[in-house]
Formats: C-alpha cells, sequence, structure tokens
C-alpha cells in the first residue's frame, strides 16, 4: 500500500500506523500530546473542584513524578538511546510526549555532554495561568517543575543536576516561560 497523506479517501479495513506518510504520523503524534495534557488539566480542575487545591496538588506531584521514569523509559526506548548524560537526557526530552514539539516552544542549547540549557519560549501553563491564576503558575514553576525535574533527571541519571535560571511570571514583555540549566560534576 503506497503511504496515505492523510485519510480522506475509503476506508481500509487492517489499517496500521505503518501505513502513514511521516507526516501524517507527525500530526497525529500532536494531536496525542495535546489530549494528554488536555487530560491532565481536565483532571486537575475535577480534583481541584471535588477535593481542593491541596488534594489537586499532592495528586499532580505524584502523578507527574511517577510517570517520569515510565516516559523516560519508553522514549528511550523508541529512540534507541542507551546513554545516560546530559546528551542523552536532551535527546529524550525532544521527543517526550509531555513536552510535545508544537505544543511547546522551546530551544535546547547543548554546551557539551554534561552541560545543556533549555529556553522555553511558550508553555501552555504559563500562558493560561499568568494572567488568571498567577499563584497557580508561581507554584507550578517553582514547586511543580522541581519536583518533575527531578524524577524525570533521577530516571535516567541520578547525577544530572538543573538549577533555574528564569523561573515564574515577572511582566516583562514577550517574556519568555522559563529557562533551565542542566549539568553533571
Amino acid at each position: 500500500m503506497k503511504e496515505l497523506q492523510d485519510y480522506s479517501g475509503p476506508f481500509v479495513k487492517n489499517i496500521q500506523f505503518e501505513d502513514m506518510s511521516k507526516e501524517t504520523l507527525a500530526r497525529l503524534l500532536r494531536v496525542y500530546c495535546k489530549e494528554m495534557l488536555t487530560l491532565d488539566a481536565y483532571w486537575q480542575q475535577q480534583m481541584r473542584k471535588r477535593a481542593g487545591e491541596q488534594v489537586e496538588r499532592e495528586c499532580m506531584l505524584e502523578n507527574w513524578t511517577r510517570i517520569g521514569k515510565h516516559e523516560m523509559k519508553w522514549t528511550a526506548e523508541a529512540l534507541n538511546i542507551k546513554d545516560n548524560d546530559i546528551e542523552a537526557y536532551v535527546k529524550i526530552n525532544q521527543f517526550l510526549p509531555s513536552f510535545a514539539q508544537g505544543v511547546f516552544d522551546y530551544d535546547w542549547d547543548l554546551k557539551d555532554k554534561n552541560n545543556a540549557i533549555l529556553t522555553v519560549r511558550h508553555c501552555p501553563a504559563f500562558a493560561a495561568l499568568k494572567n488568571r491564576e498567577p499563584e497557580k503558575l508561581d507554584w507550578t514553576c517553582r514547586v511543580f517543575e522541581d519536583a518533575g525535574m527531578k524524577a524525570y533527571t533521577e530516571a535516567l541519571n541520578p547525577n544530572i543536576k538543573w538549577r533555574p535560571l528564569k523561573v515564574g511570571f515577572t511582566g516583562e514583555p514577550d517574556e519568555i516561560a522559563c529557562k533551565w540549566e542542566f549539568y553533571t560534576e
């Protein structure tokens, strides 16, 4: 079967992902990533509504720190990445479903195998919360992201360290969402 650019034609009984063009697969991946992140946002809203903000935050931390080891492992396996240095961490992060290309706008500056800078220009949470819920944004940027960094780095290499270079909303025009440094000593 010829690779399909879309599925607007006739029904194909045993269609597989492999039947789609790489462009179509990339569009599908972005949709799946958006769905996962939207589902998480809806879940957060329901937790807050039903159980309160404290329980919502505790559950967010638990869920995202638990999934970190799996997301890192599954993505590394899919990409056949076997190293555990900063370069490997960056490469895996470029394809994490929870940090989806096209949903987030970010740039990795890999200095060497042991040092990298991540600049996030657009983050959906930052954009949604900066004016509506600045206190939740501050918690998300400082507490939640720090816990996530710990879970995701430890999943690959417990010796990877990180530090925020810019987190939280300061009100600057065209402000980046955040900036982090990752390193090993």
